[in-house]
């Protein structure tokens, strides 16, 4: 970054999340038994909620990221067509995820965890292209045209997306699982009375989660 960009490392921190836990999602669901319904169930639910937060944090882009680079940085014109067709692509596997989580989680026999599995291991590998492109090419060029206000505009997009007790979880999710000091940036970014509901109510309900998740 030049001394006139922003900070855009909070962004660095969601694709940290993302990374993670769209990693772990193929093996997570590949481990669930033959026939068990009750974990089926937990272990989709925790996939279409990956799901919706990705495409959270895709929609804010979508909204506020790609109309001002289109206006202020022309010359990028096509690295911006580029970042909106891996959104294209990234929302169809995300459509034939959900709908195969549906079929597993009505009948989680094994053929259907099979067909998922597969899914999110192509739904992985597109993702994992897409953040990286993202970081090298976009990110500098954010940091060079967005002010700090449209900056912090994405992720309130995308978290007014999401329902309270979701973004909560997601906070929580974001904050494990990137470094320290990104989670720290993004806690000090908040105001105090948001930062005091999260460490009273959204770190247990995080924890609750997650404990349940990995059963």
């Amino acid at each position: 970054m030049t001394d006139d960009s922003i900070d855009v490392r909070e962004m660095l921190g969601i694709h940290d999340a993302l990374r993670k836990e769209f990693a772990s999602l193929p093996l997570m669901e590949k481990g669930v038994a033959d026939g068990d319904a009750e974990r089926a169930g937990i272990v989709g639910d925790h996939i279409l909620f990956m799901c919706d937060l990705l495409q959270s944090h895709h929609e804010g882009e979508d909204a506020t990221v790609w109309p001002i680079l289109q206006e202020r940085a022309p010359e990028h014109a096509a690295l911006i067509e580029s970042m909106v067709a891996q959104h294209h692509a990234l929302e169809a596997m995300l459509l034939t995820v959900r709908e195969q989580v549906a079929v597993w989680q009505a009948d989680p026999h094994v053929n259907n965890r099979a067909a998922l599995h597969t899914s999110l291991i192509r739904l992985e590998r597109l993702l994992l292209d897409h953040l990286s492109h993202e970081e090298t090419d976009t990110l500098p060029v954010i940091a060079a045209t967005f002010s700090p206000a449209e900056f912090a505009a994405v992720g309130e997009h995308a978290r007014g997306s999401l329902p309270p007790d979701k973004l909560m979880i997601a906070m929580g999710m974001i904050l494990d699982d990137t470094t320290s000091d990104i989670a720290e940036l993004m806690l000090s970014g908040m105001p105090p009375e948001a930062r005091a509901g999260f460490d009273q109510f959204g770190r247990p309900a995080y924890a609750a989660y997650r404990e349940r998740l990995l059963g």
